[in-house]
């Protein structure tokens, strides 16, 4: 072998090493073991997948919880699945019709999958996330949610879904919007909460009902074994009793300091402007972006008034 074959022989094996050694990309969320055979996929701090995510292994397959925002962040949690488990993916539930939580269900219908969801995300997933995104809207973004998938099996009861022996309860919960779900693990006490919980982030009141949704945070903290109980929130990090307790608060916070504001016949920005000091102080540690604060305010304002719209429920 000539001199100019053994440099090109020495460079591949050189980029060969370079290429094995390279660390792997980056994943767009955190994956934490929350129980035996169960994962919680947080949004990373970056915020690529556009909420939480989460599986159950069981005995003959796999069950998902919610599918992000990003079918590429979807596409690495069936990678990371797949690392997991040869098992096939069964079934996808959506805890609601929010289109961060369920724009990579294709992704999963593609693996396999069977799209659960409760009975009125079928008529709203496709024209109420529109709404949703309100300002922000474009022709893509609307396209997209045009196209997004329609469930295959819709409940408006608690059902049970089997993984062999494993057994998973999906209940119909009100306060988020009207078409929630939660997602059950008994035998490793974890609990999807979907959107009925948020952990140290500012929640979207667009289509709750804070009657409603402080009332199913109360049936979490009273579940039987509580404290041992792990909760994923749609939103943040693992959660325990506590920060259900802390986010029933918050709540209750809004509602009185909104209600405050209406008394002295404060309106719009006004408003807003009187309740933002009063949260941010209670909340320094919470992410409240201005823009948040001020929509939170705006929703409850119009729940105060009994103005809200809230999204109807449409014919099968």
């Amino acid at each position: 072998m000539n001199f100019r074959a053994l440099a090109v022989a020495a460079l591949l094996a050189l980029a060969g090493q370079a290429a094995a050694q390279a660390p792997p990309a980056a994943l767009p969320f955190v994956l934490k073991e929350v129980g035996p055979g169960v994962y919680a996929a947080i949004d990373g701090p970056e915020h690529k997948s556009g909420s939480n995510a989460g599986f159950v292994i069981g005995e003959d397959g796999v069950l998902v919880v919610d599918s992000f925002f990003d079918p590429d962040a979807t596409r690495a949690l069936v990678a990371e699945i797949r690392r997991l488990t040869p098992k096939p993916i069964r079934y996808v539930v959506n805890t609601h019709y929010h289109a961060d939580h369920n724009g990579g269900d294709q992704v999963l219908r593609d693996a396999g999958a069977i799209i659960i969801a409760h009975r009125n995300v079928r008529g709203w997933v496709r024209t109420n996330n529109i709404n949703l995104f309100g300002d922000r809207i474009t022709p893509e973004l609307k396209a997209r949610i045009e196209a997004l998938p329609l469930p295959d099996l819709v409940t408006d009861k608690d059902l049970t879904v089997w993984l062999g022996s494993r057994k998973i309860v999906v209940r119909t919960v009100l306060g988020h919007t009207g078409g929630d779900l939660t997602i059950f693990v008994p035998d490793a006490r974890v609990l999807f909460c979907g959107d009925l919980l948020w952990r140290k982030v500012a929640p979207n009141l667009i289509d709750g009902s804070v009657k409603e949704w402080a009332a199913t945070d109360g049936d979490f903290m009273r579940m039987p074994d509580a404290a041992r109980t792990a909760y994923v929130p749609g939103h943040g990090d693992v959660a325990d009793v506590r920060y259900i307790s802390e986010f029933r608060v918050y709540l209750f916070n809004l509602r009185q300091f909104v209600r405050e504001g209406r008394k002295a016949g404060l309106k719009d920005d006004a408003l807003v402007q009187y309740v933002k000091p009063k949260m941010a102080l209670l909340y320094s540690d919470w992410a409240i972006s201005d823009r948040a604060i001020a929509a939170e305010v705006r929703y409850m304002d119009q729940e105060l008034a009994g103005t809200k719209r809230r999204p109807i429920p449409q014919p099968e």
